[in-house]
């Protein structure tokens, strides 16, 4: 790992990688991490897939109570990693090391990278809309400009996603309320909202639903919490992780079964443009909002993106140093192919949203059922950090249970998979109810645990 002297918390840009942050770097509090997790999740995407609530068939009203039970349970296995940062010391995916060995690690890695390219295309597709208004431009040359913006942003680092995102909370909480209050004021919202019948099939999907969006958080969040000192308090480290995610996804999502059932085709045709009208003369807060939320959201997903494509060339490559010049480089390359899917986007958005969702969540819930009970119930958070970056060390270079563990989890869920590609006997017998990242949670969690001989033997003590 390395060791250079100038590397400190004060910098204004950031030079850490993958690499562990020393106790003489950390700072911060706690409380910073309910803005970041709120800022990501009160944004256009968040918003767009509430909508697909209302286009999966649940009534208006009823899309809220699965907005909330998805998000709330989604969110509590979520915000359990948020608790690794502080502890750690490195960031969420490489401690995947552990889990899966320190070549193993590439599977989660790789995923890990899809999960990061695809809401950074998706969220440059709505952030180009809403610059292209503001800008009167043309929507991929606003989804330019924004890559621009993200890219710098993830250059400069930590310290400063932090700030901007709490100027972002500010913005996006007052701005959605706002949103909300106009929306339901609306004089056909009340018949619209009111109308149809609970279907238990789409309120279990829906929360399905919701839950993946927690979910596929899961590789981002020790990423914002490493910088922590060790002493921080867990239950605090959880709790605003998962306070922000939660109330800030389930504003944004309600918003957005709301508009999409009293906006109908003005809605699904450009959200922004949609929701821009709704405040008429001050429609460009709306756009403004847009742009800075999903700036957030962004600069995450390239930050991640970028650690993620250093830990695997470094492994492949036997190398543990990423220099500051390879790490622009890395930031520029993820936000270079992310533009790229954006730019090739088709017009069916909110579909394939939908399987984009759908479709992480049967490979994301085993990973992080594994991760979370090798953390808390198996190592009991002793961890040998030097061994993270030695392909030699006592994790071993592939471990075959993490493997056994998450394909079985993966495979157990076919039954009870619904997307547009495969629908399980299981799903369709229920009428489409999903329910498979459930099953695949518990089952790769069982396995690992079950079968792992280090919850019988001594436990891995820190040379850090």
């Amino acid at each position: 790992m390395s060791t250079d002297a100038q590397l400190h918390a004060g910098e204004a840009i950031e030079h850490r990688t993958i690499d562990w942050i020393p106790p003489t770097e950390r700072h911060g509090r706690p409380g910073s991490l309910f803005f970041v997790w709120f800022a990501a999740n009160t944004s256009i995407t968040a918003l767009v897939t509430g909508a697909l609530f209302v286009i999966l068939g649940n009534s208006p009203l009823w899309s809220i109570p699965a907005i909330i039970i998805g998000n709330v349970l989604g969110g509590w296995v979520t915000a359990l990693h948020s608790a690794q940062g502080p502890k750690l010391g490195v960031p969420q995916m490489i401690q995947s090391r552990a889990q899966f060995g320190y070549y193993g690690a590439i599977l989660p890695l790789v995923l890990a990278l899809f999960i990061y390219l695809g809401f950074y295309a998706t969220g440059l597709v709505l952030g180009g809309q809403a610059l292209g208004s503001l800008l009167n431009v043309d929507p991929k040359v606003g989804a330019a400009i924004f890559a621009v913006f993200s890219t710098v942003l993830a250059i400069i680092g930590y310290r400063w996603i932090h700030r901007v995102s709490h100027f972002a909370t500010v913005l996006s909480g007052v701005v959605f309320i706002v949103l909300l209050f106009v929306i339901l004021a609306a004089p056909q919202a009340a018949a619209t909202i009111g109308s149809g019948e609970f279907a238990l099939a789409p309120f279990i999907l829906g929360i399905s639903l919701s839950a993946s969006w927690q979910l596929t958080f899961g590789p981002y969040i020790a990423d914002y919490s490493r910088y922590l000192p060790e002493s921080t308090p867990q239950r605090a480290t959880i709790g605003w992780t998962f306070l922000g995610s939660v109330l800030g996804a389930s504003l944004a999502m309600s918003i957005g079964a709301l508009a999409a059932a009293v906006g109908g085709a003005a809605f699904s045709d450009n959200q922004v443009l949609y929701l821009a009208g709704l405040l008429g003369g001050f429609g460009w807060i709306v756009s403004i909002t847009v742009v800075i939320g999903k700036l957030v959201g962004n600069t995450l997903s390239s930050y991640g993106g970028f650690m993620s494509l250093a830990t695997i060339v470094t492994a492949l490559g036997r190398k543990d140093v990423v220099t500051a010049r390879s790490r622009a480089v890395y930031v520029v390359i993820i936000s270079a192919i992310a533009y790229a899917i954006a730019a090739l986007a088709t017009e069916n958005f909110l579909g394939n949203f939908t399987n984009f969702l759908l479709f992480l969540l049967y490979f994301i819930t085993p990973w992080s059922a594994i991760n979370l009970v090798d953390f808390y119930l198996i190592r009991h958070k002793e961890y040998d950090i030097a061994a993270l970056f030695d392909p030699n060390g006592p994790y071993g270079k592939v471990n075959g249970l993490a493997f056994i563990a998450y394909f079985a989890g993966i495979l157990v869920q076919i039954p009870f998979m619904n997307s547009s590609l495969y629908v399980g006997p299981i799903a369709n017998l229920f009428g489409g109810a999903e329910v498979a990242w459930i099953i695949g949670l518990v089952v790769s969690g069982f396995i690992f645990y079950w079968f792992n001989p280090a919850r019988r033997g001594s436990l891995a003590t820190r040379t850090r």
